[in-house]
């Protein structure tokens, strides 16, 4: 699932390709490809990983590997600032002095896969501050900018990697997990809204459909049917909110094969019908 932002600009010609941006908090589950730092802004939030539930307080910074499943919880109109780090540009990459093991454990989840950084920690100064500097450089975008976002960035890494808050694993099998999971994923985010099953995305991907089912309950903790409804019902959220495409259609370009599938699916995880979310929702414009 991609990122949602209330505010973004635009990934920025560093070779980092970062972007900023302000996330919409939803109670839905997210995975992307990104590396994601980002700071508790206003308020607090709970966060749910693969690995626990984490408190998180006004201030409170916390980073998330790539390919992982997370959802944050919106108490009190909480809001989280977020910088996105794609690392998965072969081209960047060469023109980077980032030695190729951090890269290669970050993009393959040979890593840490959830941090957080608070303010009584040592480094948290330095490394808010950093935050900071790259948000407001990345919107700003003032003569040369790039250069300094760069080199926030190379700080921010460097004091997450120098006080363990990342570490790399030198694990080979771990690391063809998560390539084999992310074929999946990338092939089910463009193909959700189709007739897709187990049976389709072994034969996409040549992998069993035992070995498939058993990646998204290890490293996901979940279920490859529940994995693409929570795709659907998302977009299904997006079209109620930003359009006026009728809620039968909307059904149909979400990948259900019918209105009363969609309804009944919509009313489990939202916790209310299609018709009410999209006024819910638009009153809050």
């Amino acid at each position: 699932m991609d990122f949602d932002f209330l505010r973004s600009v635009s990934g920025s010609s560093a070779a980092f390709r970062v972007v900023c941006g302000e996330m919409v908090l939803d109670d839905r589950w997210n995975v992307h490809c990104e590396v994601t730092l980002a700071t508790v802004r206003v308020g607090t939030t709970m966060i749910e990983t693969t690995s626990g539930i984490y408190s998180l307080k006004q201030g409170d910074i916390y980073v998330i590997a790539p390919n992982q499943r997370y959802r944050l919880f919106d108490f009190n109109k909480t809001v989280v600032d977020v910088i996105l780090l794609n690392l998965s540009n072969p081209a960047s990459l060469t023109q980077e002095y980032i030695p190729q093991h951090l890269i290669r454990g970050l993009t393959t989840g040979n890593c840490t896969h959830f941090a957080k950084i608070s303010p009584e920690d040592l480094f948290y100064a330095d490394m808010i501050d950093a935050f900071r500097i790259v948000t407001k450089a990345e919107n700003e975008r003032f003569d040369f900018f790039q250069l300094l976002v760069h080199g926030k960035m190379y700080e921010i890494f460097y004091m997450l990697f120098a006080n363990k808050y990342i570490e790399i694993y030198d694990v080979e099998s771990q690391g063809k997990k998560y390539r084999a999971l992310r074929r999946i994923t990338e092939y089910i985010n463009e193909h959700f809204c189709e007739n897709i099953s187990l049976e389709t995305i072994a034969n996409t991907t040549g992998l069993s459909r035992y070995y498939v089912s058993h990646l998204f309950k290890d490293l996901l903790n979940t279920t490859f049917v529940n994995y693409v409804n929570e795709l659907r019902l998302s977009r299904a959220a997006t079209l109620l909110t930003t359009t006026d495409t009728p809620v039968i259609e909307i059904a149909g370009l979400s990948g259900f094969n019918n209105i009363s599938n969609f309804n009944r699916a919509f009313k489990m995880y939202f916790d209310t019908t299609p018709s009410k979310y999209r006024k819910t929702e638009r009153q809050k414009f």
